[in-house]
């Protein structure tokens, strides 16, 4: 019985053996993908999109990306992110929905996002690390090019078709552009050099490899780094020349393409190829194709024409409209040839299909209405206190200060400003923490529900600020702060009082751009409210 015993505990124990040994050699395939989301000359289309949320034919560039990886084996992802992170956030999730880890590192220069990199901490089980850039896509089998366990130098993907973000001269030129791709040694995020820049990385990669030229030659890459290469990312797909993308409508005849309640008039045109995306209004007399897609929930009114061209989700195409060579997003058109963009000003020829979201106009309606009570029950306060300070304060009592109206482009010369009353100077002359809250509440909060109540300021929103202070602002806090909303509550002030520094202010606000919401607001409303009454009464010392 003994030696049985022992028999089973010796194959207990050499089978614990083995199960630790494979855990030790299994190695988490790990992609660090760089979506700083802002390229030069597409400025205009970068107001509303980060570039890695450029929609590739039926969904956004980036989640062709990542279903790519994960087909490919990747399990853990690590995003630097930059511009409009909250918008690639909000689509990509916690990863669950592809059974994969995801975690986000925001950088807050878009020309330097590799100087992130080495904070980001690995595990001991993270095996070779695929470097991603997502504005492109090369065609790789991962499964087949994947290194070792043990890389010692980088493995970088080259291709001779798709646009990059420069030519190469030299002994470059014969290997073709760099995709952005490459398989790294762990231990190389460590050993990273300050302020790279993509050339720099490039040279440094290559110096890892000790001059060695470890490249991949890949037969096809997608590159949206630019208007052309976005169309010819589309012209690949529809030509079938990129395998292994999932396309979520059916192939209702060769190369046309057609999505789920789509509305086709009987007397419309179709040159493959061509594809449709769902909840689209095909009008009478329409002539579609070859090389075009339709995003989803569009309009195409009769008689018009789209050729070689892509046009957005939610965007309407007026009536005999004549549509070549370009990128259609809404209001805004954008020539790809000549690489002009131009905002059209009237919704019947180019425009959006909805306007402000219901749930928006509410809360809107229903903070107005919440501001008219609040007045009619502090008009007595508001009276008394511009009667103390006329009293006790030297020069003016209220001052009507000038804000942009929010949320609003990134063109200056759409923007539009109104004026609000406060009791504060300029400087605010808040500088003590008891008393900070109670002036914050009289000098501003309570002559500030005058402009709630005519829906010029919200409750909760960021600082209301000049056109010249926006202009101040760095160009990705600025498209953040235009893409929200004014209030007299800021998420900087309820977590940092009244003279938050610089850095604080931006991670505020990016913070609150990215989780603003009923939910979120109520919380801050909150948090208000308790520093108010924690000012009313003060803490007794023991």
């Amino acid at each position: 019985m003994a030696f049985f015993s022992t028999v089973s505990c010796w194959k207990r124990s050499g089978l614990h053996a083995f199960n630790y040994e494979n855990r030790r050699r299994t190695k988490v395939m790990t992609a660090v993908i760089i979506a700083p989301g802002r390229s030069p000359g597409m400025e205009p289309l970068n107001e509303r999109y980060p570039t890695p949320l450029l929609p590739l034919v039926d969904r956004p560039f980036i989640q062709h990306v990542v279903e790519f990886l994960v087909e490919g084996g990747i399990t853990q992802f690590e995003f630097v992110l930059s511009h409009l992170p909250g918008k690639i956030r909000d689509l990509l999730g916690d990863g669950s929905r592809w059974g994969s880890t995801f975690r986000f590192h925001l950088s807050r220069d878009p020309e330097h996002p590799y100087n992130i990199l080495k904070s980001i901490t690995l595990g001991d089980d993270t095996g070779p690390l695929l470097l991603v850039h997502a504005d492109r896509l090369p065609q790789i089998d991962l499964k087949q090019t994947r290194p070792a366990l043990q890389l010692t130098e980088p493995i970088m993907f080259f291709s001779n078709r798709g646009q990059g973000s420069g030519d190469l001269t030299g002994e470059d030129s014969n290997k073709g552009q760099w995709t952005g791709w490459a398989w790294l040694p762990t231990q190389s995020m460590e050993t990273l050099p300050k302020d790279l820049t993509e050339d720099t990385l490039q040279s440094h990669l290559f110096d890892l490899a000790h001059n060695q030229e470890p490249t991949v030659q890949v037969p096809e890459s997608l590159n949206i780094q630019s208007y052309q290469g976005l169309l010819e990312a589309q012209r690949s797909v529809l030509n079938k020349q990129f395998k292994g993308l999932f396309l979520s409508a059916r192939e209702a005849d060769e190369s046309i393409w057609l999505s789920r309640n789509v509305s086709l008039h009987p007397t419309a045109t179709l040159k493959p190829p061509v594809y449709i995306n769902e909840n689209c209004r095909i009008g009478k007399g329409i002539t579609l194709g070859p090389h075009v897609v339709i995003g989803k929930d569009c309009v195409l009114d009769s008689g018009c024409t789209v050729t070689e061209s892509v046009v957005f989700p939610g965007s309407y195409v007026g009536e005999g409209l004549e549509l070549t060579d370009v990128i259609a997003d809404k209001n805004c058109l954008i020539n790809v040839r000549f690489g002009a963009a131009v905002s059209i000003s009237e919704s019947f020829i180019l425009g959006g299909t909805s306007g402000p979201g219901m749930g928006r106009w509410l809360s809107r309606i229903f903070s107005q209405g919440i501001a008219v009570l609040l007045l009619l029950v502090s008009w007595p306060v508001i009276l008394a206190t511009a009667l103390v300070l006329r009293i006790g304060r030297r020069g003016p009592v209220v001052f009507k200060k000038e804000a942009v109206r929010l949320p609003t482009q990134t063109d200056e010369t759409q923007w539009q400003t109104f004026r609000f009353l406060s009791f504060a100077q300029d400087d605010g002359g808040i500088h003590k923490e008891v008393g900070s809250a109670l002036k914050h509440l009289f000098l501003q909060f309570l002559p500030g529900l005058i402009s709630i109540a005519k829906g010029k300021l919200c409750f909760i929103g960021v600082d209301p600020r000049t056109k010249e202070e926006v202009k101040a602002l760095s160009q990705d806090w600025r498209a953040l702060y235009l893409g929200s909303k004014p209030g007299v509550v800021s998420e900087a002030y309820v977590n940092y009082g009244d003279a938050p520094t610089e850095d604080e202010l931006y991670a505020a606000e990016v913070f609150y751009s990215v989780s603003s919401g009923v939910g979120h607001d109520f919380k801050l409303l909150f948090g208000y409210l308790s520093r108010v009454l924690k000012a009313f009464v003060p803490s007794r010392k023991a």
